[in-house]
């Protein structure tokens, strides 16, 4: 049965299904935001590739509207992919004909012990209530040896706390435009009410590496990317305006000079040592550790 939290996370992705797979369809001429994900995509098969040959069984956990099922299944590897949300798993099964896909619960998998040779899980465990039940059941379902790439936010990107300064101005000023918007104009208005968000933590390298650790997996590969634009949403939502006006908006935002220097900035990320720490996202490939005296 889902608890409350994994109803709200359904409920949130549910309504946005649609959304979705619009902006996976529309990844290659890509918003900022598309191509952030593009460049989640890219480095989290890569560090598949590297390292699970053609052929293997691959499940894709949070798989959404099948976007890197579909890039697995073209090199070769038979895929599986689970989610929470069934209008997902729709989209799913349609973009990857051969992939086998189910809705299911992340924290107890319909899956028995040592059935994959390769895990992926990007954008997801930050949002569950029981991140660590999550990997631990990512251990479960791994044979041993086996390893899974997981994407999760990185708690010391700057843009993140700029962001959280942003949205704490804008919530003190709401009570403001309600008065404006009702109460001058004599108007009841709708009852204010805290809304009802999902959680979706970041991490902190060293707490992260604990969580993975006790779940039994071994970090061995590291990878962080982005500056944030995808999960700023003043920024996206600024972004996404100008990309849905047409043409007209699309030119207007590839032509300026500022996108230029946010990929170069994405680059950088990904490549400077110096710098790769202060990115938005980290993509970590982590190894089931042999445990004594568990049956293979």
């Amino acid at each position: 049965m889902a608890t409350g939290l994994h109803v709200d996370v359904r409920r949130f992705f549910d309504a946005r299904v649609g959304e979705w797979a619009a902006s996976y369809a529309d990844l290659e001429p890509g918003s900022p935001s598309a191509q952030m994900l593009v460049s989640r995509l890219r480095l989290a098969v890569e560090l598949v590739a590297a390292d699970v040959p053609p052929g293997s069984k691959v499940v894709d956990l949070g798989c959404g509207t099948g976007e890197t099922a579909a890039r697995l299944e073209r090199l070769g590897y038979e895929v599986w992919g689970l989610d929470l949300v069934e209008g997902m798993i729709g989209y799913a099964r349609g973009r990857c004909a051969s992939g086998r896909f189910q809705v299911g619960d992340l924290t107890r998998m319909p899956f028995r012990d040592d059935t994959f040779d390769a895990v992926v899980c990007l954008g997801v465990v930050e949002y569950l209530d029981g991140d660590d039940r999550a990997l631990r059941e990512i251990r479960r379902v791994l044979r041993p040896g086996a390893c899974a790439v997981i994407s999760t936010p990185n708690a010391v990107c700057p843009l993140f706390h700029a962001d959280r300064v942003l949205v704490g101005l804008l919530a003190l000023l709401r009570p403001l435009a309600h008065v404006v918007r009702y109460r001058l104009r004599g108007k009841q208005g709708p009852a204010r009410q805290a809304p009802r968000g999902i959680v979706s933590r970041k991490y902190r390298r060293g707490r992260w590496l604990r969580l993975v650790r006790s779940a039994g997996l071994e970090p061995e590969e590291w990878v962080c990317h982005g500056w944030g634009w995808h999960r700023s949403w003043p920024l996206d939502f600024a972004g996404r305006l100008l990309f849905r006006a047409g043409r007209s908006g699309r030119r207007l935002l590839e032509r300026w000079p500022g996108l230029t220097v946010l990929r170069r900035i994405d680059d950088a990320l990904v490549h400077s040592r110096a710098l790769n720490w202060l990115a938005a996202e980290q993509i970590v490939r982590v190894r089931a550790v042999e445990e004594p005296g568990r049956r293979a």
